[in-house]
């Protein structure tokens, strides 16, 4: 799954960087980077059909947002793609339906 929604996204994003950010410990499944506008948005990518604050620990890692922030500019979206309905956390991370974020990048 991580691999096509990446895909999908490199494809329906062609004027940004779409790739897989590793670091020492953990990783982000997906940044894109928007270059020109110096901003970037950050996702996890999960089989599951329920939410668990285990899926944000990278999402809310002050090390790897800052260090992300310094390279790719502003983060100004945090999502959890997985497989239920679409829903927006207190904190501002999104979960977002698998289905339905492939469906609007066309």
């Amino acid at each position: 799954m991580e691999d096509i929604v990446l895909l999908e996204t490199k494809i329906a994003n062609s004027k940004k960087q779409v790739f897989q950010l590793q670091f020492a410990v953990g990783e982000f499944d997906m940044v894109v980077a928007d270059n020109a506008n110096e901003t970037c948005e950050i996702y996890e990518v999960k089989h599951s059909k329920e939410k668990a604050n285990e899926q944000l620990r990278h999402l809310i890692d002050e090390e790897k947002l800052k260090n992300t922030e310094f390279r790719y500019g502003k983060i100004t979206k945090k999502v959890v793609i997985y497989r239920e309905e679409n829903t927006t956390l207190e904190n501002g991370i999104e979960y977002r339906n698998v289905e339905e974020y492939l469906k609007s990048l066309v």
